[in-house]
């Protein structure tokens, strides 16, 4: 698994908050979230900047809390409202790595990430993200690809 440091500029997006148990209903969680907001996008003439993601800002081991969210442009996120909220994801340092297979194993990704960070001496924090390049209806789920971004610092 290859993992690389990258720079990235602030993103601001849209989102609506979400939290479930570490089940089968995380699938359901998700879905409902980015029907929302991608229905916020076609409403409002808003241009997605990014496939559906997942944003967490902090790990509770009891509930799976997340932001469904689509990067978009600042004029775009002025636009927030009612249940959809805007904020920024934050510019500098982080660590990136790609996921393949199914979503029920990403947590092996993840581990892996902060193991390398911790081999390299490597500070993470948050927000993690995580963006899903892949349409599960699509792809199989053994080639599903998604992206995962850890904050740095």
């Amino acid at each position: 698994m290859e993992f690389t440091q990258k720079d990235l500029p602030e993103q601001p997006y849209i989102y609506v908050d979400r939290e479930c148990g570490f089940g089968p209903e995380i699938a359901d969680a998700m879905g409902s979230a980015f029907g929302e907001v991608f229905g916020f996008v076609q409403e409002n003439g808003i241009t997605p900047r990014s496939m559906p993601m997942s944003i967490y800002l902090g790990m509770d081991p009891k509930i799976l809390r997340f932001r469904g969210a689509v990067a978009v442009s600042a004029e775009d996120a002025a636009k927030a409202s009612g249940a959809i909220k805007a904020d920024t994801l934050p510019g500098g340092a982080c660590m990136t790595g790609v996921h393949v297979g199914p979503y029920d194993r990403m947590n092996e990704t993840h581990q892996a990430m902060w193991a390398h960070m911790e081999a390299e001496g490597i500070k993470g924090g948050m927000p993690i993200w995580e963006v899903y390049v892949d349409d599960p209806g699509m792809v199989e789920p053994d080639t599903l690809r998604t992206e995962i971004y850890c904050t740095l610092g």
